[in-house]
């Protein structure tokens, strides 16, 4: 790839949730580490919400690879979920237990079992569901009740819901009053203002061995912000057409007119004119005027 032509030691932007180039700002990462206290001290339900491509999955596999070995992780990379003998089977096939077409109360009761046996399984159990905004009220009951099992007064399921806003819309809801009161934190996130666009592309370049100021030109990042918004995935997803581009095009430092074809690009609009073909469309037209003849 173009790693070689920038000569980076990696690739700096990832489409895939990438926990190496997840950017947070202070109040994101303080939110953060109240996550990580909640989980640890078995403190409640945490939810994680934000617009689409603010980092919600990112998010997610930061808590995966903290906790992986301190916990019984399940992660659902989706809250799709038929029904609640759906939810129930997957969990089970989460913790690694067989499932012979159990029941829903047979999968409520291997749960049950596995948890509360600490010499073989001591470890409690992190439940992370991601796109939890498109849970149906049945499977969110489901989940609260999970959330019941306690051993020796210790919660032995921690639950974290990762969504869009309209998660905490399905929570307001008077038959999930019981779930939502046990929701003791949450963690916003949201676009990035344009100084946060572009800490957020330094700190990707230069994790991946590069200079953001040898590699894009100040108003380069100022139209990757303009074309944006500062979302973090369409930042990401910007940037990396760009210097793909910019290869094919032999390009030692990005400018303006290779953020403008890179949108278009992923836009599917046509690509921009260059400076010269602007100077050529903007030149005068000639000052002579030609009669025709004119006939009856």
């Amino acid at each position: 790839m173009y790693e070689a032509h920038y000569q980076l030691n990696g690739r700096p932007f990832n489409h895939s949730p990438n926990t190496e180039c997840f950017f947070a700002v202070d109040y994101v990462r303080d939110s953060l580490s109240q996550l990580v206290r909640i989980v640890t001290r078995g403190e409640g339900v945490s939810l994680v919400a934000g617009p689409t491509g603010t980092g919600k999955s990112s998010v997610c596999q930061l808590l995966v690879e903290h906790f992986q070995f301190s916990h019984q992780v399940v992660y659902f990379q989706h809250g799709v979920f038929s029904s609640r003998h759906s939810f129930l089977e997957s969990v089970v096939l989460g913790l690694g237990l067989s499932n012979s077409r159990n029941s829903e109360a047979q999968n409520r009761a291997v749960i049950r079992e596995h948890l509360y046996n600490l010499d073989e399984h001591p470890r409690s159990l992190l439940l992370i569901i991601d796109d939890a905004h498109q849970l149906s009220p049945d499977v969110l009951e489901e989940c609260r009740l999970l959330t019941n099992l306690i051993y020796s007064g210790m919660a032995r399921v921690h639950l974290v819901l990762a969504g869009s806003l309209k998660l905490e819309d399905a929570l307001a809801h008077p038959t999930l009053a019981s779930l939502n009161q046990r929701v003791v934190h949450r963690c916003y996130l949201s676009s990035l203002s344009a100084m946060e666009t572009r800490t957020m592309l330094g700190e990707c370049l230069v994790k991946a061995g590069g200079e953001p100021a040898e590699l894009f030109t100040r108003d380069a990042l100022r139209k990757i912000y303009e074309y944006t918004e500062g979302v973090p995935r369409i930042i990401v997803q910007l940037a990396d057409r760009a210097m793909l581009l910019g290869m094919k095009r032999e390009q030692a430092k990005l400018d303006t007119f290779d953020i403008e074809l890179a949108w278009a690009d992923l836009q599917q609009l046509p690509e921009p004119k260059t400076q010269e073909e602007l100077a050529q469309s903007s030149s005068p037209a000639s000052s002579s005027i030609e009669f025709g003849l004119l006939s009856d």
